[in-house]
């Protein structure tokens, strides 16, 4: 990796000593996360390909070779997948009652029935094991321990779980929360109410497709941020293509009948919650999210002779380096202008946000060896008028005959 000198303009970062980092050859952290590693702390990064890390697209390898980097060697970096006899396949570390039987049988189809796989394993490793689950297009900026971790295993400390505030990104109600950075201590019962709830939506079904149309679904409705944007066959098609994260607002909302469980009260006193849209997609913002733009910005080369489009990079991947905990590249699943994640995996942009030479080389060096210098602020829980669900984690709540 090129070395970069911290730029002057860059007041709120600060150099991350070589000491702390993993700074082993490329080839030989990936010959490390081909293997099997037996889980001997909850210390844990999972996430998902389930074709495998040699088959992922450029741009998330460099990414997941950079979570490596980062966090050095106290933390044990994984990618799941569903290649039978991989090392890494997600039976060799949870059995098959975790999930329901399309996965199982391999029949699991629609038009994301990856995205749909990574929803059904996330959670299980996170219940057996702990630690924090990261989707592979989350390029971080902050230290893992910083973010979540400190504040979940600090002495006497009152969280089990940590979430990435979206409000009225799916719901309009505050609260509402990402399932792509997610972190809990092993044997966290939230993580488990809220698998079995969405394990149970595909029983008898092999995709999501009018997801939103299931009793469990109807308990907490359907993606209504989104509204303002989409067509209500949209909302409709794009809350079945989230439903996984609705499930997630379902169970923080989850007065469980049969065992006493207030999902309310255990989201407001043992969820550490950190704010997700401008630490998480302010690139994104920043270019009115339109993909193409941060194309632009990332391969501005680092000789560019025009000053003026020079500085606009470097100050882009400055501000995004200081003011937000990660970058996630995320596709524009909606229709629109394309996102960063949908440019990525096409022809001559594999490389995009790390072609050597170019500001995008700069960043990913600045997400290692760089790191902001303000403080991780947690979330403080807002009042809410929103009603408890009065049912189980996988029945759903008893309606009168004239509910819909």
């Amino acid at each position: 990796m090129v070395k970069f000198t911290l730029p002057e303009s860059a007041s709120g970062l600060r150099v991350v000593p070589d000491s702390q980092l993993d700074l082993r050859p490329e080839a030989e952290i990936l010959a490390e996360l081909h293997t099997f590693r037996p889980i001997t702390s909850e210390k844990n990064v999972w996430a998902f390909w389930d074709k495998g890390l040699d088959f992922m697209y450029p741009s998330y390898r460099c990414t997941i070779l950079n979570w490596v980097r980062k966090l050095g060697r106290s933390w044990t970096i994984r990618v799941i997948d569903l290649v039978e006899g991989s090392p890494n396949n997600i039976y060799n570390y949870v059995s098959k009652d975790w999930f329901p039987d399309c996965f199982i049988s391999r029949t699991m189809d629609g038009k994301h029935a990856a995205q749909h796989a990574a929803d059904l394993v996330r959670l299980p490793l996170l219940f057996k094991y702990g630690g924090v689950w990261m989707d592979v297009g989350n390029m971080l900026h902050t230290h893992l321990d910083h973010l979540f971790w400190n504040h979940l295993t600090a002495p006497n400390s009152p969280y089990e779980m940590a979430t990435w505030i979206i409000t009225g990104q799916i719901r309009k109600q505050w609260g509402s929360f990402g399932n792509y950075m997610l972190a809990a201590r092993k044997g966290c019962i939230f993580i488990k109410n809220w698998h079995n709830c969405y394990k149970e939506l595909w029983n008898g079904r092999t995709n999501a497709v009018d997801f939103h149309k299931l009793p469990l679904m109807k308990d907490i409705g359907l993606a209504e941020g989104m509204a303002d944007w989409f067509s209500e066959d949209k909302v409709r098609g794009m809350s079945d293509y989230v439903a996984h994260m609705l499930i997630g607002d379902r169970t923080r909302n989850l007065l469980d009948l049969n065992t006493g469980w207030n999902g309310r009260e255990f989201y407001e006193n043992k969820v550490f919650m950190v704010e997700g849209i401008q630490n998480g997609i302010l690139g994104a913002i920043k270019t009115d999210y339109d993909g193409a733009k941060q194309i632009e910005l990332f391969t501005t080369p680092l000789d560019e002779p025009d000053a003026v489009k020079r500085k606009a990079a470097e100050d882009f991947i400055i501000e995004v380096l200081q003011k937000s905990h990660m970058y996630k590249v995320y596709h524009n699943s909606a229709g629109g202008l394309p996102a960063l994640g949908d440019l990525i995996k096409k022809k001559g942009f594999e490389d995009a946000d790390h072609r050597p030479g170019t500001f995008g080389e700069m960043y990913r060096y600045g997400t290692v060896h760089w790191e902001p210098t303000r403080e991780v602020e947690r979330e403080v829980p807002q009042p809410t008028n929103e009603d408890l669900i009065r049912a189980t984690p996988t029945t759903a709540a008893i309606r009168e005959p004239d509910e819909k």
